[in-house]
């Protein structure tokens, strides 16, 4: 028997998030390409050729190259008034979230030399605290990961409690707002217990300077003390918009 190329993981997930997000059955998708079992097939591990994907890609108002995850950018072809809210509460809820407390102030210098309080926060990602929707926008990234604003001292900007969506991946750039790991040594080597929420100033030798609103602080962060710079993804950005 012919051999046949196994199914990547994200097609299937990828095919998933446009059926959610344009209210349809894998059935009637199959149906409108003119093979019943088509995406059942490539459920069970069956990869379809590159003309029946092309065809399943064209039904879904997408492309190939999208759905086979070669074509990482933000994924919207339909207007958010056209998603139906059941469809968004049956999106898989995959997107970790970690528990996260106030810690105690930590002390930094700001440009002008002087020494100031900076609020830290304490977070537990050892294992998430619960899962949420992943927005259908960013479907085969599990990298990201979500944390609760706690504190105030990103007032206006991110009040307590507000849930943030981390990207590992991509470089913030300067205006960003990110989550600063701090390190943190253990007995066996080095954890993550501690971060920053704040906006990206600008990186130096040596330093990375970051600004908090509440109240309005620069300060540097030495680069001896940092684990990792995530950028944190507006929700909008996450949703296509």
């Amino acid at each position: 028997m012919r051999g046949m190329s196994a199914v990547p993981a994200i097609l299937m997930e990828r095919i998933e998030a446009k059926l959610l997000e344009r209210n349809v059955t894998a059935r009637e998708i199959s149906l409108a390409i003119g093979n019943a079992d088509v995406i059942r097939n490539i459920k069970r591990g069956n990869m379809p050729n590159a003309a029946r994907l092309d065809a399943i890609a064209a039904e879904l108002g997408t492309t190939t190259e999208w759905l086979l995850g070669r074509e990482q950018g933000i994924e919207r072809t339909f207007p958010a008034d056209t998603i139906k809210p059941e469809a968004l509460h049956r999106l898989p809820k995959t997107l970790p979230i970690y528990g996260t407390a106030l810690g105690a102030n930590l002390e930094f210098g700001d440009d002008g030399g002087l020494i100031v309080l900076v609020e830290q926060t304490e977070v537990h990602m050892s294992a998430p605290l619960d899962y949420m929707a992943r927005p259908i926008g960013v479907t085969g990234r599990p990298d990201l990961y979500v944390v609760e604003v706690s504190g105030h001292s990103m007032e206006p900007r991110h009040d307590p409690g507000r849930r943030l969506l981390v990207d590992p991946r991509r470089s913030p750039g300067i205006g960003e707002d990110v989550v600063v790991q701090l390190r943190g040594p253990t007995f066996d080597g080095e954890e993550i217990r501690h971060v920053l929420i704040k906006q990206l100033v600008r990186r130096r030798p040596g330093a990375v300077v970051l600004r908090q609103f509440n109240p309005l602080i620069e300060f540097a962060v030495p680069t001896e003390q940092v684990a990792a710079v995530h950028r944190i993804m507006p929700w909008d950005e996450a949703m296509g918009y």
